[in-house]
């Protein structure tokens, strides 16, 4: 090959990565594009040349698996936290603390003992018992609507899961179209990769990339999600998540980590859990001040009345003070057997042998309300803790794929320079083999 020729395809390729080296300053501040560089190789055949291969996006696919994974992490603790934390501050707030409630009520009970037919007295328990039962309702709202709120979040997350699975294969035909009329895919591999990161903010997924660029997403218990130009239906109803790929439909637990996991694993670790045992607090509290009262008699000497009423599949949130109770229905007189296996008050109006019960009966209830805040704050120690650790490994993450994909402003400033000398080099080349040929042509 001539001297001119080798020269021109310098040119030629020192001129491709010049343009490379322009586009990558170009998107040096856009986010997600993965920087370029053009593969050179000599041209076949002796003193050929060289010529252009391709232009080679600088990826990894270890480095994106990571951002990805930690991306997963790092929703998935932060979407924990968001609920547990409300809750362990609200289960803490000095204006619903259950115990502080119980301290009032019992306080009611033991001042009464000084004088149990005192109508303001009674009147004083009375109000004690409805202000926790109050304070329970809150407690009640402030979850349920915590539940409520969650089962929205859930449902949207859902949507924004299958907004992007339809996304991705969408972008999956388009590539592969693309890559098979040999046409420059760059720009849809960096947004198929940042809707992959986007994906994977919302639940961690398994990724497998075809020699066409299209990718074969899975859940981690794989459940297919993406294949070829076909995505998944994901369905929400209540805390049960199902993904529907053609007919088939496969179910997503909590460890579908993402937002989604940190969502699902909040409800079945800490919301439900709390609820109910606090439901089952509540139930103990009003059984032991009602069985205390059984064994008692009013001011007219009829048998004790429940203080508390419930229903048992819902301590929480049904119970109240009985609305037909009264202040002379308080069952503070105490008991004994007429000899003939029958209970009779034990006194008059002013006896007060069984308020010793009703207080006895709400001693120590309140261990397992401070057993309750005590076990959230741990989990709550413990999230923050693994949200912090996936924070700092996500950023980790971003730095070493940007350490690699990104533009490095004086990295690209140096091969401008190499290349506009490649470019003038091979320039004077083939001014240089003009003059010859025009030397030459003057010869004869």
């Amino acid at each position: 090959m001539s001297m001119l020729s080798n020269a021109i395809s310098g040119l030629n390729a020192s001129s491709a990565a010049l343009n490379t080296v322009s586009q990558n300053v170009a998107n040096a501040a856009v986010k997600g594009y993965s920087r370029q560089t053009v593969v050179l190789q000599t041209a076949d055949g002796s003193q050929n040349g060289v010529k252009v291969t391709k232009i080679e996006r600088v990826v990894d696919e270890f480095l994106n698996a990571d951002v990805w994974r930690t991306e997963s992490d790092l929703n998935y603790y932060n979407s924990y936290q968001d609920y547990l934390g409300y809750l362990e501050e609200v289960l803490g707030t000095d204006s619903l603390n259950l115990n502080d409630a119980l301290a009032e009520l019992n306080s009611s009970f033991n001042a009464a003992l000084v004088q149990p037919e005192s109508a303001a007295y009674r009147q004083q328990v009375l109000s004690s018992a409805e202000a926790m039962v109050q304070d329970l309702q809150q407690l009640d709202g402030a979850m349920t609507g915590q539940i409520t709120k969650l089962e929205f979040e859930l449902k949207a997350v859902g949507e924004n899961i299958n907004s992007t699975l339809a996304d991705l294969a969408a972008l999956n035909q388009k590539i592969s179209k693309e890559a098979a009329l040999g046409r420059d895919t760059s720009v849809l591999l960096d947004t198929q990769e940042q809707t992959l990161q986007t994906l994977s903010g919302y639940l961690q997924v398994d990724v497998l990339r075809a020699d066409d660029g299209s990718v074969t997403v899975s859940a981690l218990n794989g459940a297919p999600l993406v294949m070829s130009g076909t995505a998944s239906q994901l369905t929400v109803a209540g805390s049960t998540v199902t993904v529907k790929f053609n007919s088939q439909e496969f179910p997503l637990s909590g460890s579908a980590g993402g937002s989604l996991g940190g969502l699902l694993r909040v409800k079945s670790e800490v919301l439900d859990p709390a609820r109910a045992e606090l439901g089952s607090l509540v139930s103990t509290i009003a059984d032991k001040v009602n069985t205390a009262l059984s064994e008692g008699f009013d001011l007219n000497g009829s048998p004790g009345e429940p203080l508390f009423v419930y229903n048992a599949a819902d301590p929480l949130g049904t119970v109240q003070v009985n609305t037909a109770m009264t202040t002379d229905m308080l069952a503070f007189r105490g008991r004994v057997d007429d000899g003939s296996g029958n209970w009779i008050p034990s006194g008059g109006k002013g006896d007060n042998g069984n308020l010793v019960n009703l207080v006895q009966s709400i001693q120590g209830v309140g261990a397992g309300y401070d057993s309750l805040i005590g076990k959230l704050a741990i989990q709550s120690k413990q999230v923050q803790a693994s949200a912090a650790t996936a924070g700092v490994l996500n950023d980790k993450a971003i730095t070493a794929r940007s350490s690699i994909s990104g533009v490095n402003r004086d990295e690209e400033a140096a091969n401008l320079m190499y290349y506009q000398q490649l470019y003038q080099a091979n320039a004077k080349v083939v001014s240089t083999a003009g003059q010859m040929f025009d030397t030459l042509m003057t010869m004869f």
